[in-house]
């Protein structure tokens, strides 16, 4: 399976990485698995409640499974 920079809503397999956004050293990742658009939805809403942190989704270690970069 190739990962395309195309992503769709209903993609499975997402969690919410952060990172803050003056000290780099203190990040982490959220454990639920979601879809990219659960992902996405629930990053904008914890941006705008956490305006000290920036928060992306990202494929989770058991989805990245048989993914690698070329």
């Amino acid at each position: 399976m190739a990962e395309t920079l195309i992503k769709k809503t209903d993609d499975q397999g997402y969690i919410i990485a952060w990172k803050h956004k003056q000290n780099h050293t203190d990040l982490g990742k959220f454990d639920k698995v979601m879809t990219y658009g659960e992902a996405l939805k629930e990053c904008e809403k914890l941006i705008e409640e956490n305006q000290e942190k920036t928060f992306w989704p990202e494929k989770s270690e058991e989805a990245k499974d048989g993914f690698a970069f070329p």
